[in-house]
């Protein structure tokens, strides 16, 4: 008997869809990758165009699972149920149903973290309403509230929800985690997925020069005092307005950083008493912020956090949830790779640069040897592999990497390249085995969602990659995990005694990362990137791109 087919469907922010057989992984793939819009809301016409785009889409499905939130799309369900009918080919009997915000969250973080027995958080600004909650939670039967963060015990696929934060949603006295970091974010920046910026910023500023106090924390519930509330009514902290210096800009973030991260941490050591585990499976949009995530290995817990934590990770576990609720199947599905795109056919690559003259292909007889010289020479790469990751963080398959030891390739991506702000960090890859060597780190973190310290002795010696606190949000990487990746890695260690390169999203300026060729063709012609590596390929430009490093002399 054929395995069952089943779609999963985010149609909040950062729409995705996420196809299983049974309880395997088939593709994942973020909306805004098609769109070229950043974090695309799910709407009406999407399951029309993922059909026309991704070929594996088109399938007789037997279940339908779709994730919705605080948004007034769903008054039109029944029309975003019509188009599943009319352009999907489902099969005589299948279902559409749909699970709430946190459950989706909480199926794309529990199943697949290996662990038999843990507790789970899920903290975010906003979920469902409690109308659309359908299982047992404490306080079940209030109205016209909102799900901000949710506390769960799992053991053996046994769930059961033992908290709940619910907010009325009133923009005058927010609360909840999700809510405060969304505030702090809007004071320094404009525009969705700013969070980043503010944890970025906020390594340059001294938290005791501002005078706040700590968020409240009660059972799991996050509260925001009243002088926060306030100081979130000003407009003086924008980082685009002269009101403030940069270090008064950098003090408030910093400031907002350090009560979130206690908070966080006070939420995390009473569900871990009240659970009696240590072992902690942790998604929302918050679990973005890996300044904070990494003080919760600090406390000892064992933390995993899906590559995808945020609202496009809950299409797979719609998934999931169908999977194992529906159909009373095993998940298969263990999220150790961020490899979930649709596969590209690479030869097709031969094909696209037909259209570009000045571009010139090659095949060498020893890629890894070539791209490991390159980076040793001063030059940027742009990678290409065939499935795109999943979550937001570029993981090998969609980046661009360079050498960590000059200064001024973080210049030359931030300004040139990426054209954002100069403090914006760039993350590191790391071999697997070095992590200690470079970092005050012990273990695999191959998804970019933690922080480490560079080790004393190399202090200062990668500054591509080094936060002025010298921290960088690291990425291992093993033979497992990415062999390409690991193989340039350890070529250009072998030349250079190094095992580590700067890494960072493949896309120019407000752009989403590159999904298909044609668009990684694009993005390398339009902006000083050296070459394009599409294994087996290497793509060169005909007139040659000025050197980063040979316009400065500064190396660490």
């Amino acid at each position: 008997m054929d395995s069952p087919a089943i779609l999963g469907i985010n149609r909040t922010q950062d729409g995705t869809i996420s196809v299983f057989d049974g309880g395997k992984h088939v593709m994942s793939i973020h909306k805004e990758r098609l769109t070229k819009r950043k974090h695309h809301w799910g709407r009406l016409g999407d399951i029309k165009m993922y059909k026309e785009q991704i070929p594996v889409v088109d399938r007789p499905y037997d279940l339908i699972v779709e994730c919705w939130s605080a948004d007034d799309e769903y008054q039109k369900k029944e029309q975003y149920h019509e188009e599943l009918r009319t352009v999907l080919n489902l099969k005589e009997g299948a279902e559409i149903i749909e699970i709430s915000h946190h459950l989706a969250h909480l199926y794309s973080a529990y199943h697949p973290s290996g662990f038999e027995t843990c507790a789970t958080m899920i903290i975010d600004s906003v979920g469902s309403p409690v109308e659309h909650i359908k299982y047992d939670y404490p306080g079940k039967g209030q109205r016209n509230l909102f799900e901000v963060a949710s506390y769960y015990y799992c053991s053996n696929g046994e769930i059961k929800c033992i908290k709940k934060q619910l907010h009325d949603r009133n923009p005058e006295q927010p609360h909840g985690l999700g809510n405060f970091y969304y505030k702090l974010t809007n004071c320094l920046f404009s525009g969705e997925g700013s969070e980043g910026k503010v944890m970025g910023l906020a390594a340059y500023g001294d938290p005791k020069k501002i005078d706040l106090p700590e968020l409240i924390v009660r059972e799991g519930e996050v509260l925001i005092p009243d002088e926060w509330i306030e100081a979130f009514k000003t407009t003086d902290y924008f980082y685009n307005n002269e009101v403030k210096t940069f270090g008064e800009k950098a003090d408030f973030a910093a400031k907002g950083q350090e009560v979130f991260e206690n908070a966080l941490m006070k939420a995390a050591q009473w569900l871990s008493d009240v659970t009696g585990t240590k072992n902690i499976a942790y998604a929302g949009g918050c679990a973005l912020n890996c300044v904070a995530n990494s003080k919760l290995l600090e406390m000892g817990l064992n933390v995993f956090i899906p590559p995808a934590p945020h609202d496009g990770g809950t299409s797979v576990g719609c998934a999931i949830y169908g999977a194992v609720e529906c159909f009373k199947l095993q998940n298969e599905f263990e999220w150790r790779f961020d490899y979930l795109g649709p596969e590209v056919d690479i030869e097709q690559v031969t094909e696209v640069i037909k259209n570009y003259p000045d571009l010139k292909i090659e095949k060498p007889e020893d890629l890894i040897e070539e791209c490991a010289n390159h980076i040793n020479w001063g030059r940027i790469l742009c990678v290409f592999q065939s499935q795109s990751e999943f979550g937001p963080r570029a993981l090998g398959n969609r980046s661009i990497i360079a050498d960590t030891r000059y200064a001024v390739n973080k210049f030359w991506i931030n300004a040139f390249i990426k054209g954002r702000e100069w403090f914006r960090p760039i993350a590191p890859f790391v071999l697997e085995e070095d992590v200690n060597e470079y970092f005050k780190f012990e273990g695999r973190t191959p998804f970019m969602l933690f922080t480490a310290f560079v080790q004393d002795v190399y202090k200062d010696k990668f500054p591509t990659i080094e936060h002025i606190d010298h921290s960088a949000r690291i990425q291992t990487v093993s033979k497992d995990d990415n062999e390409f990746i690991y193989n340039v890695i350890r070529r250009f260690k072998d030349k250079t005694g190094v095992g580590i390169i700067a890494n960072t999203s493949f896309n120019g300026k407000n752009e989403t990362m590159v999904e298909s060729l044609t668009d990684a063709v694009n993005c390398f012609v339009n902006h000083p990137i050296h070459h394009l590596v599409v294994p087996p390929y290497i793509i060169s430009k005909s007139k040659p791109v000025s050197n980063p490093i040979q316009l400065s002399s500064y190396k660490v």
